[in-house]
């Protein structure tokens, strides 16, 4: 089918090779085939050329880049032609300090993910140049995979609410990121108030703060504490999460301090529809394996 918006974004949390991105059609189908094993999905997004690379992490305070990396994220971006947003993760203290040197870096007009309002507020009040989205973290929705489907009825958004709005409003968002629901149908992405990313082909499920493949080489206690050294295994590392006995609706990855659930053939169907029908404004594929 022919998709009717323009807007591709490929996630990365380092920086990666973005060459394929300025090839053909053929090209992109074999990239994306390679990274996601899922014909059907390569095969589709083969027919849209990225627009934008979405950089850092959502979910994780150690993969935000340094001054040096993003540094040569945005060189790599400009060279490929591609907008370059940055991803955030909820802030500890240390994070919002290491925004105060990435932030400035960042030219005029560049969109930023916040999924923190502490960081939304800073982008706001201290950083007018850039445009702050709301991600995944503060678009919650209820995504169990392991969810009956008498649910279906109780997943939705809930973006539109009058308090939502105004939250958005005053802190100057303009755009949405967020994952589709369990259980997607064809108006599960309507009443959105803001034009909204969509994420695929995972939903974020729920997140902390220890990291299970960072706590694989510890024994004792200390294997599930926060605070210890980062290696980011979990750029190396991933875990199939499944439960004995139990057919779950979608497969389950832990992936850090993460779990993500694969979308469903419905769920899939569903963007499709919806993307086809001009209901979602970007694309947002993870440009790493999951």
């Amino acid at each position: 089918s022919v998709m009717s918006f323009s807007e591709l974004a490929v996630t990365a949390t380092h920086a990666v090779d973005l060459a394929w991105a300025a090839g053909g059609a053929a090209e992109r189908e074999r990239h994306w085939l390679r990274i996601h094993g899922d014909a059907a999905l390569a095969a589709w997004l083969a027919g849209l050329q990225p627009t934008h690379l979405h950089f850092g992490s959502e979910f994780c305070e150690h993969l935000l880049p340094s001054e040096r990396v993003l540094r040569e994220a945005l060189r790599r971006v400009e060279e490929a032609g591609l907008r370059f947003v940055l991803l955030t993760p909820v802030a500890s203290p240390d994070v919002l300090a290491r925004l105060h040197g990435l932030l400035p870096m960042l030219p005029a007009g560049t969109e930023v993910v916040a999924n923190d309002w502490g960081v939304a507020h800073e982008l706001h009040t201290r950083f007018p140049a850039l445009l702050p989205v709301a991600g995944r973290v503060l678009c919650r929705m209820t995504k169990d995979p392991r969810l009956h489907p008498g649910w279906a009825g109780r997943c939705g958004h809930g973006l539109a609410a009058p308090t939502m709005r105004a939250l958005f409003e005053r802190l100057g968002i303009l755009r949405l990121e967020l994952d589709m629901p369990v259980f997607a149908d064809d108006g599960a992405l309507e009443g959105l108030p803001l034009p909204a990313g969509v994420h695929l082909p995972c939903v974020y499920v729920a997140k902390g703060r220890m990291c299970r493949a960072g706590g694989l080489s510890m024994k004792g206690p200390e294997r599930f504490a926060v605070g210890r050294r980062c290696r980011k295994e979990c750029l190396r590392l991933a875990a199939e999460a499944s439960r004995p006995g139990r057919d779950d609706a979608c497969r389950t990855i832990q992936l850090g301090n993460t779990l993500f659930s694969r979308h469903s053939d419905a769920m899939a169907q569903a963007l499709r529809r919806a993307a086809d029908a001009g209901r979602i404004a970007r694309l947002v594929v993870a440009g790493e394996p999951l």
